[in-house]
C-alpha cells in the first residue's frame, strides 16, 4: 500500500489499523462504501500483530460466544476470499487442567458454553495424550474445541488492510486522527494529520487509545493495560497442530514447526500516572487475582510522566499518543516460557529462540469488548477493549459494524457490548477459566 493522499471525504472514517480497523475497512468497502483509514504507525503495528494467534471459542465470556461462534465459519474461508497466506491452522484448542479445582472451572464454562453448541468436550488423561503425544504433564484432563484454530497475528490485518485497499479504501499509516469535528449532534468530519476528511461516520478501533476519543463526548471507559510477552523458536520436529495452555505456557505450533510461546501464569502491569484514573473500576479484579499481577515501575512510567509535560508531542496530540510501542519483553517471562517447553516435552531438543515481542493488552474492566454507536453524536461507533482475546474476534466485528453501518443493524444482538454499562452502576466480575 503506497501512500496514498488524503480524500476530502469519506462515507466512513476508521481511525486505528488492527485487526478491528482493518476488518471494518475491508467489509464496508466490500460493501460500497468509501472507506477511509487512518493508522498512526503501520497496520497491526501495535497489540492486533503481537498476539498469540489464538483462534478460539473456548473459554470465553458467554456472552462472547454468538459472535465468536459466526467468527469460526468465517476464518476457514478468508485466506481464499483475501488472496493471502493468513498461516490458517484448524487443529483445535486444548486446555488441560493440573488438578481437580480446574477441571471443576473447566467443567463449569462446558455448562455455561453448551446452550451455544460449540461442540466443545470433557477430556481425560488419555485424550490429552493423545492430541498432544509426548507431554509429560497431561494432568487430569481438560477440554478441547476442535473447530477453534489458529493464524498468524502479523499477517491477518495487513491481508484485510491490503484487500480493503485493493477494492478501493485508502489506507493512511503513519497519519493519525487528531480529532473529530461534529455538527448538529451528529460527526461530520475527523481531523487527521494530514488534512480534514469530511465524513458522517466514524469507527473508533484504537485500542487503548478509544477512552480519550470517548471522554471527549462526555462519556466513560473505563480501560487499562496489561503487557504480555511472547517467543518464538525455530521450527522443531512436529509436535502438534492443537493450541493448547497446559501448566502455565501458552503454546502454538506454526505450519513451519516454529513454536510460539507464552508464560501464561501471570501479568505484567506496568505503572503510569494515567494507570490510577480508573483505578477503582478495576479493583476488584486486581483484589481476586493478586497472586496473578506482577507491577512494574519503569520506562513507561518516565514516558507517560513526560507525556504529561506541558508542550510535549503528546500533550500537544492527546489523541495520538506514542507512535512506538515502548512494551519491552519481560526477560523472566521468556525463560518461565522456555523452562516449561523443556518440562512439558523433554524429548525436545531445546530450540533456539529467533523472535521475541510484548504487546498491550487493552480491557476493561468486565474484560468484555465495547462494541456500541454512541447516541451522540450519533454515527461515531466504537470497538475496543478486547482484553487479550480480540484477534480471533476481528473479522466478525468488522463484519457486524459493516451491517450496522449500512443496513442499520447487526445481524448478531450487541447488547452485551453496550458502553453504557460502566456509567449505569452495572458489575460484572470477568469470566475466565484460566
Amino acid at each position: 500500500m503506497q501512500t496514498q493522499n488524503v480524500p476530502s471525504q469519506a462515507d466512513v472514517v476508521i481511525i486505528g489499523g488492527g485487526i478491528q480497523g482493518a476488518a471494518s475497512a475491508y467489509y464496508l468497502q466490500k460493501a460500497g462504501m468509501s472507506v477511509v483509514l487512518l493508522e498512526k504507525d503501520t497496520v497491526a503495528s501495535h497489540q492486533s500483530g503481537r498476539a498469540w494467534g489464538f483462534v478460539r471459542q473456548q473459554g470465553r465470556d458467554p456472552v462472547e460466544l454468538p459472535l465468536m461462534k459466526a467468527c469460526i465459519s468465517i476464518w476457514p474461508e478468508l485466506e481464499r476470499e483475501l488472496g493471502a497466506d493468513l498461516e490458517w491452522r484448524q487443529g483445535g484448542v486444548m486446555y488441560v487442567a493440573q488438578n481437580d479445582a480446574e477441571m471443576a472451572s473447566y467443567e463449569r464454562w462446558l455448562h455455561d458454553a453448551k446452550p451455544y453448541d460449540i461442540g466443545s468436550q470433557k477430556l481425560g488423561r488419555a485424550e490429552v495424550e493423545n492430541l498432544m503425544p509426548g507431554l509429560t504433564s497431561p494432568g487430569v484432563g481438560g477440554i478441547f474445541t476442535a473447530n477453534d484454530g489458529q493464524a498468524e497475528p502479523k499477517k491477518a490485518a495487513p491481508a484485510l488492510a491490503l484487500k480493503a485497499h485493493e477494492l478501493g479504501a485508502v489506507i493512511l499509516q503513519g497519519c493519525g486522527a487528531l480529532g473529530i469535528e461534529t455538527e448538529g449532534g451528529a460527526v461530520s468530519g475527523v481531523i487527521s494529520e494530514r488534512g480534514f476528511i469530511k465524513t458522517r461516520i466514524v469507527i473508533c478501533a484504537a485500542g487503548a487509545m478509544t477512552h480519550k476519543f470517548v471522554a471527549r463526548f462526555g462519556r466513560r471507559l473505563p480501560q487499562q493495560t496489561t503487557r504480555s510477552t511472547v517467543i518464538r523458536t525455530r521450527p522443531v520436529a512436529p509436535i502438534s497442530a492443537v493450541s493448547a495452555v497446559v501448566d502455565g505456557l501458552g503454546f502454538r505450533q506454526r505450519a513451519d514447526g516454529s513454536l510460539n510461546l507464552a508464560d501464561d501464569i501471570n501479568s505484567d502491569i506496568d505503572l503510569t500516572l494515567s494507570r490510577f484514573k480508573y483505578a477503582a473500576d478495576f479493583w476488584p479484579a486486581y483484589k481476586g487475582n493478586w497472586r496473578s499481577f506482577n507491577f512494574y515501575l519503569g520506562i513507561r512510567f518516565i514516558d507517560d510522566l513526560a507525556d504529561h509535560l506541558p508542550g510535549s508531542p503528546a500533550a500537544d496530540k492527546p489523541l495520538l499518543g506514542r507512535r512506538q510501542t515502548t512494551a519491552l519483553p519481560n526477560p523472566k517471562r521468556i525463560r518461565n516460557a522456555m523452562a516449561a517447553l523443556k518440562r512439558l516435552f523433554p524429548h525436545i531438543e531445546t530450540p533456539e529462540i529467533v523472535d521475541q515481542w510484548a504487546g498491550d493488552i487493552d480491557a476493561t474492566p468486565d474484560a468484555v469488548p465495547v462494541i456500541d454507536q454512541l447516541e451522540n453524536p450519533k454515527g461515531f461507533f466504537v470497538a475496543t477493549g478486547f482484553s487479550g482475546h480480540g484477534f480471533a474476534m476481528g473479522p466478525i466485528v468488522g463484519k457486524v459494524l459493516s451491517e450496522w453501518i449500512t443496513a442499520g443493524q447487526p445481524s448478531i444482538n450487541l447488547d452485551d457490548f453496550r458502553l453504557s454499562r460502566f456509567e449505569t452502576g452495572e458489575k460484572r466480575r470477568p469470566y475466565s477459566v484460566l
